[in-house]
C-alpha cells in the first residue's frame, strides 16, 4: 500500500478508500459551523458514522493506521506507540516517556489551533494549572510544552474504560455502585474547586474506571479554567462543552461559570448512568441546550422505578435549573452521597415533582434530613396498620 503522507483522519479515510474527499469535506465543514456557533463539535468520526459516510468498523481502522503512522514522532523524550483518540482540540495517543521508562497518554493540540496564539498561550496556562492538581480521582498531569512546533501535555495513562462506554455496553448501573463512583467524582471536582479551577465538560465520556480497582478517574480538563478574581477573559459569549451534559448557564453563554455548573453536569451523568437515557434530545445542539436553560427532567424515577427516593432527589438538585438550587458546592454532594451509602436507616423527605412546565424555573429542592428514631418508626407502622383495619386503635388515655 502507498504510504500515506499525512495523519489526518480525513486522508487515511480516502487513502483507504473508506470514503471520498468531498465527503470528508462536508464533515469538516459541520464541524465548523457547529465550533463557530461556540460548541464544541462531535469528532470527525462520529460526524462522518452519522451521515453514513462511515462505519464504526471503518473508523476504528483509520484510528489504528493513524497509530500505526506514529504521527507526531518528533516530540522529544517520548515514542509514540498508538492513537487512542481524536477530538476537535487534538488527538491523544499512547505514548512511552522514555526518561522514566513509563507509559503516559499525550495530547497534542490540533494543527488548525497551533496559529492562534492567544490559544496557544491559554493551553499552555491551563496545562500547567491542571499538571499541578494531585488527586488519586483526577488524571494526573505529566509535563505540558512544545517541541519542533508540537503542542503538548502528557498525562498519567489509565487502563479502564470510561462510564459512557461501560454503560452501553451493560446498561443502567446498579445504584449503589454507581452513587460510589459519582462520590468519588465528586471528590474530584471538590479538589479542583480548591485550586480555583472549573471543569466545564463534566460528562460520563471524561470519567474513567480502572480496570484494576474501580478508580475514578476524572480526565481531559482541556476546556478547564482557572476561576480568577476579576478575570474578564469570558466576557464574551462562548459557549464550552458538551451539549447533552452542558448546565444552563453555559449553554446560555454566561461568563460567570463556577463550580456549580460541574455539579449540573455530574448530575446529568448521574441521569444517564442510573437510567440509561441522557434527560434531553433534540436534533440539533442548540435545541438541546435550549431544553437545559428552560425544561425540567423526567425525574430519572419516572424512567427507572428501582431508583430510591434518596437518589432520585439527589440528581433533580443537582441538575436545578438555578444555580442557587443546586449543592453550592462538591463538599455538600459528598455529605448527602455518603448519607446514602451508609445504609438502609437513613431516610428522606421525597421531593414532590410537578409535571414540566417550559421557561418555568424550578425552586430549590428540599435538602436531606436526618435518622428518624426507631420509637417514631414504630408509631408510623401502627398508624398504617390501624388505617388498614389489621389493629384496633386504643381509646382513652394513653
Amino acid at each position: 500500500m502507498e504510504k500515506i503522507g499525512h495523519i489526518s483522519f480525513g486522508d487515511i479515510a480516502v487513502n483507504l478508500g473508506y470514503t471520498t474527499a468531498e465527503k470528508v469535506n462536508e464533515c469538516l465543514e459541520i464541524q465548523r459551523k457547529i465550533r463557530d456557533m461556540g460548541v464544541v463539535p462531535k469528532k470527525l468520526g462520529e460526524v462522518m458514522i452519522d451521515k453514513g459516510y462511515l462505519t464504526e468498523t471503518q473508523v476504528r481502522d483509520i484510528f489504528q493506521k493513524q497509530g500505526l503512522e506514529g504521527g507526531h514522532t518528533q516530540i522529544i523524550g517520548y515514542k509514540i506507540i498508538a492513537l487512542v483518540g481524536q477530538g476537535a482540540m487534538g488527538a491523544v495517543y499512547k505514548a512511552i516517556q522514555l526518561s522514566m521508562e513509563r507509559e503516559v497518554a499525550l495530547k497534542v493540540l490540533s494543527p488548525h489551533l497551533v496559529g492562534n496564539e492567544k490559544f496557544v498561550m491559554r493551553f499552555f496556562k491551563e496545562a500547567r494549572a491542571v499538571a499541578r492538581l494531585n488527586h488519586p480521582n483526577i488524571i494526573q498531569g505529566i509535563d505540558v510544552g512544545e517541541s519542533n512546533g508540537i503542542h503538548y501535555f502528557a498525562m498519567e495513562y489509565v487502563q479502564g474504560k470510561d462510564l459512557e462506554d461501560i454503560i452501553k455496553e451493560q446498561g443502567p448501573m446498579e445504584e449503589k455502585k454507581l452513587t460510589e463512583l459519582i462520590l468519588q467524582a465528586a471528590r474530584a471536582l471538590e479538589h479542583a474547586c480548591k485550586n480555583n479551577m472549573v471543569h466545564r465538560d463534566v460528562k460520563p465520556r471524561n470519567i474513567m474506571i480502572t480496570n484494576k480497582d474501580n478508580t475514578v478517574k476524572l480526565c481531559d480538563l482541556g476546556l478547564a479554567k482557572l476561576v480568577v478574581e476579576g478575570d474578564t477573559s469570558q466576557k464574551q459569549k462562548v459557549r464550552m462543552g458538551t451539549p447533552a451534559y452542558i448546565s444552563p448557564e453555559q449553554a446560555r453563554g454566561d461568563s460567570d461559570i463556577d463550580i456549580r455548573s460541574d455539579i449540573y453536569s455530574l448530575g446529568v451523568t448521574f441521569y444517564f448512568c442510573i437510567t440509561g437515557e441522557i434527560p434531553f434530545r433534540g436534533e440539533t445542539a442548540l435545541v438541546v441546550m435550549s431544553k437545559h436553560i428552560n425544561e425540567q427532567p423526567i425525574p430519572p424515577k419516572q424512567k427507572n422505578p428501582r431508583i430510591s427516593n434518596m437518589v432520585n432527589t439527589i440528581i433533580l438538585k443537582m441538575m436545578s435549573k438555578k444555580r442557587e438550587g443546586r449543592y453550592q458546592t462538591p463538599v455538600e454532594l459528598i455529605a448527602d452521597l455518603e448519607r446514602i451509602l451508609k445504609g438502609p436507616e437513613m431516610h428522606v423527605v421525597p421531593q414532590v415533582v410537578h409535571a414540566p412546565v417550559p421557561n418555568q424555573m424550578p425552586g430549590k429542592i428540599a435538602p436531606l434530613v436526618g435518622k428518624i428514631s426507631e420509637q417514631t418508626v414504630q408509631r408510623m407502622k401502627a398508624r398504617r396498620l390501624a388505617r388498614l383495619g389489621y389493629i384496633t386503635k386504643r381509646r382513652g388515655k394513653r
